[in-house]
């Protein structure tokens, strides 16, 4: 059995990336998992899934800027060196920082290994009884090509599907026309972006509007999204021992 470790920022993250990964590449949730991480933070969200009788630990670490106390809190430097551990992959938002930077904030966190953003890379580190042991990392920036956030990649997702580009595209036109009188706020890329994603859901389905994120996301079909197949092509290595 395999155990794998996956840290994004919060929990919309989360649901997104879990949802895609049980109905895109088959992985199931299970009620807990082998490291034994659990929420102590009313911020952290932790999910436990499975495929061919390996572990995906999937945390979403309470938001951009808290990778570092997560790694700390839950003793991840250490968990390293002394469980079964064969990767670990970080998720984070682009937002508005260039790529170095969030790849040596990341790297900051961790003691042992180091990450590459948008490729594998095999580290070799001593376990707690003295032994060589390879550890796989992977930093994905989302949205690979431009600065933004998880919600740019939901909507570039959304214009992909053809049975949600005409809404989307109705949806960013009306928050555009709101921007320069009615919201100002609307002029910062991620207010608009936040505010679109959350209109799209509430208009597409309005009797749920007042549900959770992880409501509207069980409702579209993401696998016909070109763009999300595309970022989230890495997300196939996992569970895999000949990668």
């Amino acid at each position: 059995m395999m155990t794998e470790l996956m840290l994004v920022e919060g929990v919309s993250d989360v649901q997104l990336i879990s949802y895609y990964l049980q109905n895109v590449y088959g992985w199931k949730h299970e009620k807990s998992n082998t490291l034994g991480i659990v929420q102590t933070d009313k911020q952290d969200h932790i999910e436990s899934l499975s495929k061919g009788g390996n572990q995906l630990v999937l945390c979403g670490v309470g938001g951009n800027g808290k990778f570092a106390h997560f790694v700390e809190e839950h003793r991840i430097n250490s968990m390293l060196v002394e469980r079964d551990i064969a990767s670990v992959m970080v998720v984070t938002d682009h937002d508005e920082d260039s790529v170095p930077s969030i790849k040596r904030s990341i790297n900051a966190s961790f003691k042992d290994i180091s990450f590459d953003s948008g490729k594998w890379k095999n580290n070799k580190i001593t376990d707690s009884f003295g032994s060589p042991k390879s550890i796989r990392t992977y930093l994905l920036i989302i949205p690979a090509d431009k600065k933004g956030s998880l919600e740019n990649v939901i909507i570039d997702a959304l214009k992909d599907i053809q049975t949600e580009n005409k809404l989307i595209g109705e949806v960013i036109e009306f928050i555009e026309s709101l921007k320069s009188e009615v919201v100002p706020d609307l002029q910062k890329i991620n207010n608009a972006n936040k505010a679109t994603v959350g209109t799209f859901f509430s208009v597409r389905d309005p009797k749920h509007a007042l549900r959770s994120f992880a409501v509207f996301v069980s409702k579209i079909d993401w696998s016909q999204s070109e763009s999300l197949k595309d970022l989230f092509e890495p997300f196939n290595c996992l569970g895999k021992t000949d990668e």
